[in-house]
């Protein structure tokens, strides 16, 4: 086991052996003791890669590794997506002898910014940081006429000096790019950066930022967009690349925030695009493409993707299907003195790239069977796959509105709770705001049984569902081919979907499908684990991919659960009974909103019967009459298994 010298199957298991019993506390400690050692090991060898700790979701590992930087004799930082977990880390300041200081960011410290100079100002700056330019050069450059620097520094500028002098510093992945946040210090990232260092032009802001760039610099021998692609594509023009390479190649870095600034269109990270687009030879136009240039040819072959390193590091997709470009500016951590990544479901070859390291290693704190052993009998958790179908929900498209509401009801029923949801966040725009255009689907009925609803792309570090006893994660999220395509060529790999495999199957030609599984199976594992965390959670998993390691855990797979949509007549006996009382079926059947004749209406009625929501008389012809049916799913009759 990487990071370890003993002979158990984990970290979890070793802890236990020494303590004598497998419970939370020793898994907490393997936790703590595996990002204790990450640090330690870094600190004494130089050379020693970047860490990632592979831990579950509930194992503590945001609460261990703030408490680690504060008992550290050398200076930490500790960088997390959430302001709510920043806050976390600042609270406990109090109880230890450090200096702990917040990184600024222009939301929480300037007032211009915050719109305390009205919302014109708070709009500009916005759109300043959106094309690139960070807060303090924004500052600086615009010092004389910025409402915060009118009587001395912006409070955003003020921190920074209590920040170089803090024993340990809280901030996000995205303040990893600045030296004096990083350099000399022990950097805890607590869950993967993810896009923090990305930046995306779409093929109408990549022509204007262009544009814009080449007008505005008399010293390029081209002023636009389309003299770039002539310049880029065509053999005779090398000397109008070298001179372009030559302006655009001398600085430190390529981008440029005054760009960003001095024009309405301007980017940053024109300039960037710019030498990118020379450098790959352009869009393809026809089968023009020059022969010089480095390309990789499978990429560009099969995916329809260019990729290329630039001389400040910057590294650089460029989408012919799209004309889209995707620039990525790693951080510069060489003078941290230790690197170490939480991550409850790392992908090495994500990290490695995102951080810009050329080696990183993953030390897992719980093996598969001991992470069923820590869920299953230490939490208590129960896991009930409730389909075998994908249900890829990220679009919304495929969202099944009868289907997933009886879900939702029979859930809340069959636990006397409301009940935490987790879906895409297009899905669940699909299900609760979008009017259905089907009759009596009564969504405010179906809202009344939910807690709280969450998406996948808000849960990372999210605490929004602990003690949540009861949870439902519906369908799947997948990005779509392109950004799994992109995301892939970052890392040096040729993303391409096969001709076959689909759903369960689906595969884009890498091994152990490292991206395929970022995107859908771990995402879906972080949903699942968002409920409980500490305490014992039942949880439904309405979606046939998961990971491994989790579908061994499932308590009760999708042949125990049955699921039969109600349709539109169904529906209707159901509303006419609720709204206007007991009747015959005959009556029934000749109510406003009933669909359905009166041989059907009966025979619905008798379903309804043995489902047990409706009672009847013993009278000629019987009297049929509600009985509970204001508690039973409506759009659909899901049968749960019964659970220990």
């Amino acid at each position: 086991m990487a990071g370890a010298d003993h002979d158990d199957c984990c970290r979890g298991a070793h802890a236990a052996s020494q303590q004598g019993e497998f419970t939370q506390a020793t898994v907490w400690d393997a936790c703590r003791d595996g990002i204790q050692e990450a640090i330690e090991t870094q600190l004494d060898d130089e050379q020693a890669p970047p860490v990632i700790i592979d831990g579950l979701p509930t194992i503590g590992k945001t609460r261990h590794a703030k408490e680690i930087a504060f008992d550290l004799d050398v200076s930490a930082a500790i960088l997390t997506h959430r302001y709510e977990t920043r806050d976390q880390h600042l609270g406990l300041a109090a109880e230890h002898q450090k200096t702990v200081v917040e990184v600024p960011t222009l939301d929480r410290d300037c007032p211009t910014r915050r719109g305390e100079y009205g919302s014109d100002w708070a709009e500009r700056i916005n759109d300043y940081r959106l094309r690139g330019a960070s807060p303090t050069y924004l500052h600086y450059y615009l010092q004389d006429v910025l409402p915060c620097m009118q009587d001395g520094d912006c409070p955003y500028l003020a921190r920074w000096d209590a920040v170089e002098a803090a024993d340990v510093i809280v901030g996000g992945p995205a303040h990893a790019a600045l030296d004096r946040v990083v350099d000399d210090r022990v950097v805890i990232f607590d869950e993967d950066p993810g896009t923090a260092y990305r930046t995306e032009f779409d093929a109408n802001q990549l022509s204007t930022a262009i544009s814009t760039f080449l007008s505005k610099n008399g010293d390029l021998p081209i002023d636009n967009h389309f003299g770039l692609i002539g310049a880029a594509t065509n053999e005779g023009m090398e000397a109008i690349r070298d001179a372009i390479r030559d302006e655009l190649s001398d600085d430190t870095s390529i981008a440029r925030p005054t760009e960003a600034v001095d024009d309405d269109d301007g980017h940053a990270e024109a300039p960037t695009a710019v030498l990118a687009m020379l450098e790959l030879g352009g869009p393809i136009i026809g089968d023009t493409a020059p022969t010089e240039y480095d390309w990789d040819d499978q990429l560009r072959e099969e995916a329809g993707l260019d990729y290329v390193e630039l001389p400040d590091g910057s590294q650089v997709v460029y989408d012919h299907a799209e004309s889209r470009v995707v620039i990525r500016r790693p951080p510069t951590l060489d003078a941290a003195r230790a690197v170490v990544g939480l991550d409850g479901t790392p992908i090495e070859e994500l990290w490695r790239g995102r951080l810009g390291v050329d080696e990183i290693v993953s030390w897992r704190i719980l093996c598969d069977d001991c992470r069923a052993r820590y869920l299953r009998d230490v939490i208590g958790y129960e896991f009930v796959q409730t389909t075998s179908h994908v249900k890829p929900y990220s679009s919304g498209e495929y969202v099944n509105r009868r289907g997933d509401f009886g879900v939702i009801e029979a859930v809340a029923n069959r636990h006397d709770t409301t009940t935490g949801v987790i879906t895409t966040k297009s899905a669940a725009e699909r299900l609760f705001e979008e009017p259905s255009s089907e009759p009596f689907i009564d969504i405010e009925r179906v809202t009344d049984q939910i807690a709280d609803v969450k998406h996948y792309g808000a849960l990372r570090s999210s605490n929004d569902f602990t003690g949540t006893e009861v949870g439902v994660v519906l369908g799947s999220p997948h990005p779509g081919d392109r950004p799994l395509q992109i995301t892939a060529a970052l890392e040096g790999f040729t993303a391409v979907r096969g001709d076959e495999g689909k759903g369960t199957d689906l595969d884009y030609g890498i091994p152990e499908r490292p991206f395929l599984r970022h995107y859908r199976e771990h995402k879906i594992a972080q949903a699942v684990l968002r409920f409980g965390r500490t305490t014992a959670a039942t949880v439904y998993i309405h979606t046939g991919v998961l990971p491994e390691w989790l579908s061994e855990m499932v308590t009760v797979g999708p042949e125990a659960v049955t699921t039969e949509e109600r349709s539109e007549g169904q529906r209707g006996v159901i509303r006419a009974l609720l709204d206007e009382g007991p009747g015959t079926a005959a009556e029934i059947a000749n109510r406003e909103g009933v669909s359905i004749g009166e041989k059907q209406t009966r025979d619905w009625l008798k379903r309804l019967r043995s489902e047990g929501y409706v009672s009847r008389d013993d009278s000629q012809p019987y009297t049929w009459g509600a009985n509970g049916l204001a508690d039973a799913p409506h759009t659909a009759h899901v049968r749960l298994p019964e659970l220990g």
